[in-house]
């Protein structure tokens, strides 16, 4: 069993001619790129000889994408499933339905359980004392009007979490790169943005990307979904403000030691983490809401320098980045990490297979420090 934490992961290191102390810098503010190499002349000491050199650094990060990606229908992505049949207004919850509403609780089989579907409503608006829960989030969520909530107030001390979960008709296939998110929201008190009718504690979050599990049905609150075995998963990785959504991203690059699981049907899993202290205590329950779930598939084509090679004699850089056949990409260069106002190429059409090789001339660049950067047109 692997895991993968999303939103730390580093992308593969370019071999570099030398190595040096010299703080690594990751910018993030374009989509759909990230090779940044930074190249600047340097005396070097080589066998007593002053030697001119090039210095070659990949950026620590890479954009991971998806070759050929297919979304995979995740029924009831949003929760707005409950509008269709017993809609209600902002500032009200209700326990959800698992046969109306495709979702339901992870290994519990208590009526009600730690589940709640929850239309936010406006602070000073909507408030209420019906329920768990009335405002938040100024009653703005991030598809639709409903989310779920999941509170571990079930404090099971066998495990770390309570969940939502689902088992899709998709069978795994561990051939594939899959990648699932959710939208992560924080629960705020009476002093930011929440109600006085309630105290939410947080504990963090989990995002889990499970293969196989069982469903078993129960009365209307009580179905519910058991076993499983989690591939990936988010573990709390991302800091989530108080009254607010992130987005929680999960990974699974395929992996020929999976294929046990090959033809399982996947399971989708969102988690309100226990307190770490006094499980038993139900007055210590995490909230989590949880909104817009989505996963897809394809083949990981990571966009990372895995290759540099420098002429010194003929002053140009070689550089291979991952890449994706049919697509095309612009060089760009820059002295400062903000105007990357050089263009070395407009659009390079991707070479067969997984990976793109292309020589740059340096001359004309001048001295100093120089930062390249590959972009996906």
């Amino acid at each position: 069993m692997s895991r993968t934490n999303p939103k730390r992961s580093a992308g593969p290191h370019a071999r570099a001619p030398i190595s040096s102390g010299n703080a690594i810098k990751l910018q993030k503010n374009v989509p759909d790129f990230f090779l940044i190499v930074w190249v600047f002349p340097q005396d070097f000491s080589v066998n007593r000889h002053r030697i001119p050199l090039f210095l070659f650094f990949p950026v620590l990060g890479a954009l991971s994408s998806l070759t050929n990606a297919e979304p995979i229908e995740v029924p009831n992505f949003s929760f707005e499933e409950r509008e269709n049949f017993d809609a209600f207004a902002p500032g009200t919850d209700k326990y959800p339905q698992w046969a109306l509403e495709t979702w339901r609780q992870f290994d519990i089989s208590a009526n009600g359980g730690p589940l709640r579907i929850w239309h936010p409503g406006t602070p000073g608006v909507h408030d209420t004392d019906q329920g768990v829960l009335d405002v938040a989030f100024g009653g703005i969520v991030p598809e639709g009007n409903y989310v779920m909530l999941v509170r571990s107030r079930e404090n099971d001390p066998a495990r770390d979490f309570e969940a939502v979960t689902q088992l899709l008709d998709e069978p795994f296939d561990s051939t594939k790169s899959y990648t699932l998110t959710a939208d992560v929201g924080r629960l705020p008190d009476a002093s930011n943005g929440g109600s006085f009718n309630y105290t939410p504690d947080w504990f963090g979050y989990s995002v889990q990307f499970v293969v196989g599990g069982e469903e078993i049905d129960g009365s209307t609150f009580a179905g519910q979904v058991t076993g499983g075995t989690v591939l990936a998963e988010d573990l709390n990785s991302v800091d989530v403000p108080i009254n607010q959504f992130i987005t929680s991203t999960v990974t699974y690059t395929s992996n020929p030691a999976d294929s046990i699981y090959d033809g399982l049907p996947i399971q989708i899993r969102l988690c309100a983490l226990e307190t770490p202290e006094n499980r038993e205590d139900d007055s210590l329950a995490g909230w989590v809401a949880f909104d817009n779930v989505t996963l897809q598939t394809g083949v990981s084509s990571p966009l990372a320098i895995t290759a540099i090679e420098h002429s010194s004699l003929a002053q140009t850089v070689t550089l291979t980045w991952g890449s994706q056949e049919g697509q095309n990409y612009s060089v760009k260069s820059s002295r400062n990490l903000i105007d990357w106002d050089v263009d070395l190429a407009v659009s390079v059409a991707s070479d067969p297979g997984a990976s793109t090789t292309r020589t740059f001339p340096l001359s004309g660049l001048g001295n100093g420090t120089i930062f390249f950067r590959i972009e996906k047109n």
